[in-house]
């Protein structure tokens, strides 16, 4: 793994790239904000996002462990702790698709269940692809291809000026921005490099989301989903 090894001594215990890790719990603690706020509705597409802002919390919490221990634990509990980052960022990225779907599909059909049959499907056969050959390439793929979904889905909506489409489209606009950082390694130094700053800019892409989805809790999903929208604020 590329790690780079600035690290704090506390207590005799080395605590490896603070910053990478002030910067994931930075994440983690506005993806629960998030999350909270998200709770108090009840709509299937605001529970859809609150479980991706929660499993993103979860994940960036898990490498802020991952990036703190290194191998100080082992190098078994250091794949494990990787391993789970991953697996639960892969398991939002299903959330995130389906906030997307259902959005797009709301008073249609429910004849397209079948498609978010087969992405659950697909996304088992890739927690185990790698937890056995230990590759993350293939979930950082369709990550990418969720991402492009949901940007087309929100493009189309925001053309038909649908409350909050164009904060989640600059949103993920911006998300692009971290992969571009993290691929190029661009860094202002090892105390705050392409790591850190890939966490400040998914930051201010998931606050931009927020909002978007904020936006979306209004009268006119209850006018499409009556029963399913309790609380609007």
């Amino acid at each position: 793994m590329n790690f780079d090894y600035t690290y704090i001594s506390l207590f005799g215990f080395k605590l490896f790239e603070p910053v990478t890790i002030l910067t994931n719990l930075f994440l983690g603690l506005f993806c629960v904000y998030a999350f909270l706020k998200m709770s108090a509705f009840s709509h299937s597409i605001v529970r859809y996002w609150g479980m991706f802002f929660l499993l993103i919390g979860l994940s960036s919490t898990l490498g802020s462990v991952s990036h703190g221990v290194h191998e100080q634990l082992g190098q078994t509990f250091l794949n494990v702790s990787w391993f789970l980052m991953n697996a639960v960022s892969l398991i939002s990225i299903y959330f995130f698709y389906r906030a997307a779907f259902t959005y797009f599909n709301l008073g249609k059909a429910e004849s397209k269940k079948i498609y978010n049959v087969i992405v659950v499907m697909w996304i088992v056969l890739l927690l185990l692809f790698t937890l056995f050959l230990n590759n993350f390439l293939l979930i950082k793929i369709h990550a990418g291809i969720v991402l492009l979904y949901s940007l087309v889905v929100h493009l189309i909506t925001y053309r038909n000026k649908h409350l909050g489409s164009g904060y989640i489209v600059s949103g993920i606009l911006v998300s692009f921005m971290s992969i571009v950082v993290h691929s190029l390694k661009l860094s202002f130094g090892e105390w705050f490099n392409y790591k850190d700053i890939s966490h400040v800019i998914m930051l201010l892409s998931l606050v931009l989301i927020y909002k978007g989805v904020r936006l979306k809790i209004h009268p006119e999903l209850i006018a499409l989903e009556p029963d399913r929208l309790e609380n609007v604020a």
